[in-house]
């Protein structure tokens, strides 16, 4: 907890508005998810293919040992966690457990009081997996808004509503003013 709090301590950015045409600050940078079913080299470049075939994916590395497949996006592309995931089972081969991904977003508290971490420019929100003390310290402290790179693990459970998420690793992004970009 206490490296969570001392990530997110940072000095507000300020939010510039968009740019027209230009690309979203939020993005999903690396997904790794826990394949099943890989037991040879053949499978695992076969899901490694499969999944590089997708738009704004820069690189898939399937691991046979871990059974993880970690696939980085393009440059200036958000990876669709959805779409990665009918890739891998289009492939012949199931998602199961937990995934970690590394995102690029913007923290809020939800009408209910949930601390919320979104994703710009994606559909993607989940709450954050994190106690009542680190929902006291951001309401308190202006200093925790802004645009964060986030690395997390990713609980899907079919009741919550949004996932949720439990943070591994936060930092504070330093935005240019949209003159500059």
């Amino acid at each position: 907890m206490a490296a969570v709090l001392a990530a997110l301590s940072v000095a507000p950015v300020l939010a510039a508005p968009p740019v027209r045409g230009a690309v979203p600050t939020g993005a999903v940078r690396v997904v790794t998810l826990p394949v099943k079913g890989m037991t040879c080299a053949l499978c695992t470049r076969g899901v490694e293919e499969s999944v590089k075939r997708l738009d704004g994916v820069a690189g898939a590395t399937a691991d046979l040992g871990s059974g993880l497949v970690r696939v980085e996006a393009a440059g200036g592309k958000s990876l669709s966690l959805s779409e990665v995931k009918d890739r891998v089972v289009k492939a012949g081969f199931k998602v199961g457990g937990e995934c970690q991904i590394e995102a690029e977003g913007r923290f809020s508290v939800s009408p209910e009081g949930r601390i919320v971490f979104r994703i710009p420019g994606t559909a993607y929100a989940y709450q954050v997996l994190e106690g009542s003390e680190l929902l006291r310290l951001y309401k308190s402290h202006p200093g925790l808004k802004g645009e964060f790179s986030v690395s997390f693990r990713l609980h899907e459970h079919p009741r919550w509503k949004p996932p949720a998420i439990a943070i591994i690793r936060a930092e504070g992004l330093e935005t240019a003013p949209a003159a500059v970009r």
